[in-house]
């Protein structure tokens, strides 16, 4: 049997498609294998597997492309109906005969979209709005549909038969179908036409023809329709949308419709209503985004994360970088839980308060709320993409929920009043970005310098201040914090509880807070009694801290460490203050 647009006998192709030759290939059938030789007179190549070739050897369900047609080798079981005759073929963009069939009908469907647009909040209310535009502009439609699928489960319905209401389970997520004719029935597309045009993201036509063998009865796919096109959506990898128009080959007000190049015209109409589909479809994404992740996320990290200006495959992956790490924690809940108990919903909302400005820090200072445990949050700054002033920021975030529990501390109307803050701040190496287990994950950052965070925060309350940070951190800052905001203090030299590494503990406090109680000559007394700690004179460093502990906080604590010891450093000394944990010492 021969193949082309014009075969002295055989198998006529569509005539629109002019890269196929008069004849074109020969085909032969033996022992359920289709043998196609292209002809010496055919001027175009036939491809096969991406490549060229003269002749091929066809199993079921393979196919092969001549010009813009494909043709596939389908066995009689694989078909919508047995006996289903069709033509089909891919209507790509570039076609120059990409007119449209109605001017007029185009633009009053363009004039409709933005009232669908803002009348419609949902999927559902959405596609119904759609199919009604479908069916009201493109010319000679009897049937029309919008389908959304998702990445799950369609290859069983791709693969099944029957009414689409009893395969509802593994076929599309949101299906909405209007039709002109009353008596229609169920609505039962081409699930291959489908199929198609979602894996090619091309429109496609097919084209139920009279079977010749048949004498000439015309075989149609369902309730009397001769021809379909589906045109997809685009809108996400994960998300598939279509667009699905069919009718019959004899409409009042249509031309007759012999090959898939008689309705070009209609086709082009569907796909400019598609674009338009896909267009509001990813803005309402990016809404329904933006409303989700603002809670967590600052607008430079939403931005990057939604957008993705820099082309990033997966821009929520893990990246190892520098970052700056926050941990708060709330004291004062034990206490108030206990006297709440008979109002846990008040509680609650008190929580809730908290909790609310300590995210406000974190995200006024562009930082990413990554983590709530019970009543204590955690932020990190240098994510998604690298940031030079993390350190600074989280510093500032640090100054601005304590300052906030401190004027809380003198006004018994406040939502804080009551509630006493401790914060600990590091730098350094780890992992940030999508981290969870196999069946949950969310945004977090992993490493040391999270540990570390957290220990500082549980060491607040033994040195008796609101702000603690790590040496890195005031190396990253240096002299960019300005006194108008806060000040460092170096207190100590100390292994946190739990590490081996040692690291000098400054205190972070805001300009106004009343925890700046010390003159510049005490000031200076102090640093004397770290030196001479340090260098394992601790005789001279208790006399040093004595007179400074009734006013200080940290002198105190670091007075009741070295009289733990009775003023004598462990043997092999190296300046570090090892913790054990609520303030006790671990000599080594």
């Amino acid at each position: 049997m021969l193949l082309g647009r014009a075969p002295s006998k055989g198998w006529r192709t569509p005539p629109n498609d002019k890269l196929i030759s008069r004849e074109h290939a020969e085909m032969s059938l033996a022992g359920g294998v289709v043998t196609v030789r292209k002809l010496e007179s055919a001027r175009n190549p036939i491809f096969f597997g991406g490549r060229t070739t003269d002749e091929i050897r066809l199993e079921p369900g393979e196919s092969f492309r001549i010009g813009a047609t494909r043709f596939e080798y389908l066995t009689e079981s694989k078909f919508d109906q047995p006996d289903s005759t069709f033509t089909e073929h891919l209507m790509r963009p570039t076609s120059p005969t990409a007119s449209l069939a109605d001017p007029v009908a185009c633009l009053e469907a363009l004039c409709k979209m933005p009232e669908l647009i803002a009348e419609t909040a949902t999927d559902e209310l959405f596609a119904e709005r759609a199919v009604d535009l479908l069916l009201d502009s493109v010319r000679g439609s009897l049937a029309a549909a919008v389908m959304h699928f998702d990445e799950r489960a369609t290859d069983t319905w791709f693969d099944s038969h029957g009414d689409m209401a009893g395969d509802s389970k593994n076929g599309p997520r949101l299906i909405r179908w209007a039709s002109r004719d009353e008596q229609m029935g169920r609505f039962r597309p081409s699930r291959r036409l489908v199929r198609r045009a979602l894996e090619s993201r091309e429109s496609v036509v097919h084209l139920w023809i009279d079977d010749p063998d048949a004498g000439g009865v015309t075989f149609t796919l369902n309730n009397d329709m001769d021809w379909a096109f589906c045109t997809p959506i685009e809108i996400s990898e994960v998300e598939r949308w279509c667009l699905y128009v069919s009718g019959k080959r004899h409409f009042p007000g249509l031309r007759e419709v012999e090959t898939p190049s008689d309705l070009i015209g209609e086709l082009r109409l569907a796909e400019l209503i598609a674009r338009f589909i896909g267009a509001v479809r990813r803005v309402r994404t990016l809404e329904y985004q933006h409303v989700a992740m603002r809670p967590f996320f600052p607008a430079r990290v939403i931005e990057a994360v939604t957008l993705n200006p820099q082309g990033v495959a997966d821009p929520l992956e893990p990246r190892l970088g520098p970052v700056s790490v926050l941990f708060c924690d709330v004291r004062g809940f034990s206490r108030k839980a206990e006297r709440s108990s008979a109002d846990l919903e008040g509680l609650l909302e008190q929580v809730s308060r908290v909790l609310t400005e300590m995210t406000h820090g974190i995200r006024d200072h562009e930082g990413v709320v990554a983590d709530f445990q019970g009543d204590a949050a955690l932020g990190f700054w240098g994510w998604p993409t690298a940031t030079p002033e993390a350190a600074l920021l989280a510093c500032r975030a640090a100054l601005q929920i304590a300052a906030a529990f401190e004027r809380a501390r003198h006004s018994p109307s406040n939502s804080l009043h009551g509630y006493h803050v401790g914060v600990g701040v590091t730098f350094g190496e780890a992992l940030a970005g999508r981290i969870g287990s196999a069946d949950q994950i969310k945004v977090g950052v992993f490493g040391p310098v999270v540990n570390l965070a957290s220990r500082l925060q549980d060491l607040t309350k033994q040195l008796g201040v609101p702000v603690l940070v790590d040496e890195r951190v005031v190396e990253e800052v240096g002299d960019t914090l300005s006194g108008g905001e806060g000040f460092f203090r170096r207190l100590a030299r100390l292994r946190p509880p739990g590490m081996e590494m040692a690291t000098d503990v400054y205190s972070l406090t805001p300009a106004e807070s009343e925890s700046r109680m010390l003159s510049h000559g005490q000031l200076k007394a102090y640093d004397d009694a770290l030196d001479a700690i340090t260098s394992g004179d601790w005789q001279a460093a208790g006399a040093a801290l004595e007179p400074l502990a009734p006013i200080d906080p940290p002198s105190q604590f670091l007075l009741t460490m070295l009289r733990s010891a009775d003023l004598t450093p462990p043997e092999g000394w190296d300046g570090a203050l090892s913790m054990a944990g609520k303030g006790e010492l671990r000599l080594r």
